[in-house]
């Protein structure tokens, strides 16, 4: 049976992964393109943030990383599963701008708040049909060990994250089950609503 995994817990774990130096135990160009994303992250959050508008620049600057890493439209319907089809074309534009927001500065927050050492082992790598590829690998911080699966989809030089299975939980189907009692409760509008509110708050 499949665990849901609180949303605070998420960011933490999925931002080791997408920080940290890897220990290439088998390598492969899903693992390879990784790694090589990895480096570019964590050389710019190493860099200084002496006030707000240095850090407004260093995360431009990092989501100009991770945004062709995630494909966010992709996620964002996934995320949204039935509900999708029944949202007008402003309303996902919206919802996918907010999605990327809401994810990347969740995760960023909690990359600068952690004070823990963090180590990420790549374990496999797996090839699937038409060119996608799986990379297993593995988390460890001083509390926990978190083993993680990352759904590659190739580009023609490239891959993008289609989804992150952590402990066997999906970060998408995570997504969706908390969004949809948002929607049940307050309405699409109010997800968005939800949604804006904490961006802002991240943001800070």
């Amino acid at each position: 049976m499949k665990r849901f995994i609180p949303s605070k817990v998420l960011p933490l774990v999925t931002a080791s992964a997408l920080t940290l130096s890897p220990l290439l135990a088998l390598a492969g160009p899903g693992t390879d393109f990784l790694a090589a994303q990895v480096k570019a992250v964590r050389s710019l959050v190493a860099q200084p943030a002496k006030n707000k508008a240095a850090k407004a620049a260093i995360d431009a600057k990092l989501m100009a990383v991770v945004a062709p890493l995630m494909n966010f439209p992709k996620m964002s319907e996934a995320t949204l599963g039935k509900r999708w089809s029944e949202c007008t074309d402003p309303q996902r534009a919206r919802f996918i701008e907010l999605f990327q927001e809401l994810v990347f500065h969740s995760y960023m927050k909690r990359i600068r708040s952690a004070n823990e050492d963090y180590s990420v082992e790549y374990l496999d790598e797996m090839a699937g049909e038409a060119g996608r590829v799986e990379v297993e690998a593995e988390a460890k911080t001083k509390k926990m060990e978190v083993e993680l699966r990352f759904k590659l989809t190739p580009l023609k030089a490239a891959y993008e994250v289609e989804d992150v299975i952590i402990d066997e939980v999906s970060l998408v189907e995570n997504y969706r089950e908390q969004f949809a009692q948002i929607i049940t409760k307050e309405g699409f509008d109010g997800l968005l609503k939800k949604m804006e509110d904490q961006v802002k708050k991240l943001k800070g």
